[in-house]
């Protein structure tokens, strides 16, 4: 029955986070990943995950945390990024299982960056280097949506990379038709 349940937290989490990188702006994206933050860790503490559940809750402390920076539009500064790390990295040290105990750390470093600063393109593409190393941390954990959830993150950071430099482009080439119109 629990690993239905582990399953079934997994599908929930694996729904918000795919949804996250097709939102435009960084606020809504961030309020989709606490939100499937807070069902991975819940999922990653059944399967006794114990790393992975204090990463991803360490994932839901980040989202608010920079979802109100984000909101009164400032940056975290590098001390809050520096936090974030030493928490990351002692949560690790706490937390340790094996050597796959330092995917979730490293791919937890890459999201931090990555949601640290205000490129949605990179933010996109180190959300990408992320989900590659969680992918194997819960394959190895046995958390397979989880692993379903993280491949589909690939894909939709992939997507979403794609859509916003295609619709960026596109509005370059309509103004350019403009201007040739009113020329």
């Amino acid at each position: 029955m629990i690993f239905w349940i582990i399953q079934g937290l997994g599908i929930f989490a694996l729904i918000f986070y795919s949804l996250a990188f097709q939102m435009k702006t960084k606020e809504k994206l961030l309020i989709m990943q606490v939100i499937s933050n807070v069902f991975s860790t819940a999922q990653y503490l059944l399967a006794m995950a114990f790393t992975g559940a204090v990463q991803t809750l360490l994932g839901v402390v980040r989202g608010i945390v920079f979802y109100f920076y984000k909101k009164r539009d400032a940056n975290p500064d590098k001390i809050v990024l520096i936090i974030f790390a030493i928490a990351i990295i002692v949560g690790t040290i706490l937390t340790w299982d094996s050597i796959f105990s330092c995917l979730p750390l490293i791919g937890m470093l890459a999201n931090l960056y990555g949601q640290w600063q205000n490129n949605m393109k990179r933010l996109r593409i180190f959300a990408v280097i992320s989900a590659v190393l969680w992918t194997i941390y819960a394959f190895y954990t046995g958390v397979y949506t989880g692993m379903l959830s993280e491949i589909l993150k690939i894909v939709s950071s992939m997507v979403g990379i794609y859509r916003f430099k295609s619709s960026k482009l596109n509005n370059i080439n309509m103004c350019e038709e403009n201007e040739e119109k009113t020329t």
